[in-house]
């Protein structure tokens, strides 16, 4: 009986405050942006006087601070009267990506978290208090170096790696060089030589574990240390979330605070192109500040890069494993290569030795193939989604959540690109002078004069940004050189423990076995065919691979292409592995057994590998400008277009 009393009692409870609810609910906007994107509707009804507190009832998207939205956008001109008012703010990296950038996460727990505040059901009050901490933890400021643009339908984490990656890479890829070089220093200065670590097993964690940690300590939280850093601009740190009034005039000011800012970086997910929030401030980029001020960061980028590294990490640590608990492990599978190698190179057991220790790196490389053809895949996928959504691009077609916003963002757009200035200016850099035999254009007649000034934002996005994009991370199958060596970084600490480890051996028994007469000659050689190998084929799997699923995907994308693409990922490192052998062999064949033959063989396969890096990492510089000079007669047929359209309309009015 009590507890059925207790259930009718709750009963009439709720219905009571449902009731209440309806007659008097108050909507919070925390907005995880300013632009278009996810808000949460937070119900603070009537509860509040039982210290019942906020609930989400529903996702949605807001364009304008406020439901109806707003009238009008402030000229980027007009930054006087938004500096005097106190609009224009700026964080710091730190107070970004603190809490793992909890920020961009796009809940109330977020967001009270963010604001140091911890409960599971905030009142008002605590709500208005976070909202006012990160507010007040930016900073008035005159401009700012790096104005942040994003979509708020990306994920939170994906952002933070993308930013990690932004600001810390190369401090990581210093703190590992750093920490490598120190314990190399520290184990031979105590040890007294460098054969100290032949055949030991500290050879591994500390040159190869040690510094990759650090890599990944300050890949992660090296913001935190920075002495000078950047000042950014993000909405959701540098806009007021529950000031109705301050929210308004900084959403309004929007265009103000692009053009004061140095530089923009676009953390790019699939949803970016599609937001007309974020298609105003790479408008407004672009036209007090060019392409060149416009980067572009893939938020899928980081991840490849990290899957890379842990995939290569895994491969050098199972082949040190079995190395040494089964130092005879590949005899079965190498007896055939070893028979084949001794029958072109000769009877010595330098060969076979040096070519069976590089294809058994092969044969640990192949249990990686699936998270690389993993990771490579989305990479091809999405780097192509990048480039086709720009060379599609129409600003009509981007999503705004309040209609009402519409007009106000679309007319100002139109106030940026009515003269076409940007779009002349990128043309006039892109073209240059006529050519021979051309017949320049005299402007009796303004081109852009009937040309739409969204149609001249759109080709601008298809055209002068997409090229700088191009020009920044490559086409889709592209990666630079550098991006390659930080990818391959446990194979770069892994040749130190070769060299100086010996070969899971004493330094003498592994020279003497191996052919050479002492253990100088031994080590030097070991040290340059890593570097070589390391240099000129290592990097080229990432090209290769690329270029192998793009062949096999344009036959489809079914269970059997999959498959296939599968098999191309472990067919790349074979390929790898292959040319690395030969090339060290043929080094080592040089060091011990010198003769001109011998050499040139040498010489031939290190610029047989040379002419494929510069083919495949300097080959889309000359294929960009190809395209540069297909492009000037492409705009200028558009320009003469243009200008028979002009005349006839003009002739028909």
């Amino acid at each position: 009986m009590p507890s059925s009393l207790a259930s009718v009692a709750f009963s009439l409870w709720r219905t009571g405050v449902s009731v209440f609810a309806e007659q008097e609910t108050l909507a919070w906007e925390a907005c995880c942006g300013n632009r278009g994107d996810t808000c949460l509707f937070i119900d603070l009804s009537v509860l509040a006087p039982m210290q019942i507190f906020p609930r989400v009832l529903s996702k949605g998207s807001m364009a304008g601070p406020a439901a109806g939205g707003f009238h009008r956008l402030r000229n980027p001109d007009s930054f006087d009267e938004v500096r005097k008012s106190g609009l224009f703010r700026s964080s710091t990296p730190c107070q970004l990506l603190s809490r793992f950038a909890i920020v961009f996460q796009d809940t109330l727990e977020a967001f009270l978290l963010a604001g140091g505040i911890r409960t599971r059901f905030p009142t008002m009050q605590q709500v208005k208090l976070a909202s006012e901490f990160l507010f007040n933890a930016s900073a008035e400021t005159d401009i700012v170096d790096i104005f942040i643009g994003h979509s708020w339908s990306a994920g939170r984490w994906s952002k933070f790696l993308a930013l990690c990656m932004y600001f810390n890479l190369d401090i990581a890829v210093k703190c590992a060089c750093g920490t490598w070089l120190l314990v190399v220093t520290v184990l031979l200065g105590w040890g007294g030589g460098i054969t100290i670590l032949g055949g030991s097993c500290l050879a591994l964690p500390c040159l190869t574990y040690l510094p990759i940690s650090c890599f990944f300590l300050a890949f992660l939280f090296a913001h935190h240390i920075m002495g000078e850093t950047p000042s950014v601009w993000v909405d959701r740190l540098c806009i007021h979330q529950t000031n109705p009034d301050l929210k308004a005039k900084q959403v309004a000011a929007l265009p103000v605070f692009v053009a004061r800012s140095r530089r923009m970086l676009i953390l790019w997910d699939d949803t970016y192109f599609e937001r007309l929030w974020c298609n105003l401030e790479l408008a407004t980029c672009a036209r007090f500040g060019g392409a060149e001020k416009v980067e572009v960061l893939p938020v899928w980028l980081a991840p490849w890069l990290l899957t890379s590294i842990l995939s290569l990490l895994f491969s050098v640590t199972l082949f040190d494993i079995l190395e040494r608990v089964f130092p005879n492990w590949g005899a079965p599978w190498i007896e055939g290569i070893a028979n084949y190698a001794e029958v072109i190179l000769g009877e010595k057991q330098l060969f076979v030795a040096a070519f069976r220790t590089w294809m058994m790196s092969c044969l640990v490389q192949l249990p990686t193939s699936l998270p690389c053809f993993l990771s490579f895949r989305m990479k091809l996928r999405s780097h192509q989604l990048l480039l086709d959504q720009m060379a599609a691009f129409d600003v009509r077609n981007a999503k705004c959540t309040l209609p009402a916003d519409r007009g106000p963002i679309e007319q100002q757009m139109r106030e940026l690109f009515k003269d076409g200035d940007v779009l002349e200016d990128q043309e006039a850099k892109a073209t240059g002078d006529v050519d021979a035999g051309e017949v320049r254009l005299q402007r009796f007649v303004d081109v852009n004069y009937f040309r739409d000034p969204l149609q001249s934002f759109n080709l601008y996005v298809r055209g002068t940004l997409r090229d700088s994009v191009i020009a920044q991370i490559g086409d889709e199958l592209s990666v630079p050189w550098r991006t390659c060596l930080i990818a391959i970084l446990p194979m770069i600490f892994y040749s130190s423990v070769s060299v100086l480890g010996c070969d899971s051996g004493p330094c003498e028994t592994s020279s003497e076995l191996q052919g050479f007469v002492s253990v100088g000659q031994y080590m030097v050689t070991n040290s340059v065919v890593w570097v070589l190998c390391i240099a000129v084929a290592s990097p080229l799997t990432f090209p290769i691979t690329l270029r192998m699923l793009k062949f096999t995907f344009s036959f489809g994308d079914g269970p059997l292409q999959h498959v296939a693409a599968f098999l191309c990922c472990a067919l790349a490192s074979i390929c790898n592995c292959l040319c690395s052998s030969v090339l060290g062999t043929l080094f080592g064949v040089v060091m011990v057994e010198y003769s001109v033959k011998k050499l040139l063989a040498f010489v031939v396969m290190l610029v047989v590998l040379i002419m494929q890096n510069v083919w495949l990492f300097c080959g889309h510089i000359q294929r960009r400008s190809r395209n540069e000079i297909s492009c000037r007669c492409i705009k200028r047929q558009a320009v003469y277009e243009a200008v028979g359209g002009s005349l006839q309309a003009h002739d028909a009015t």
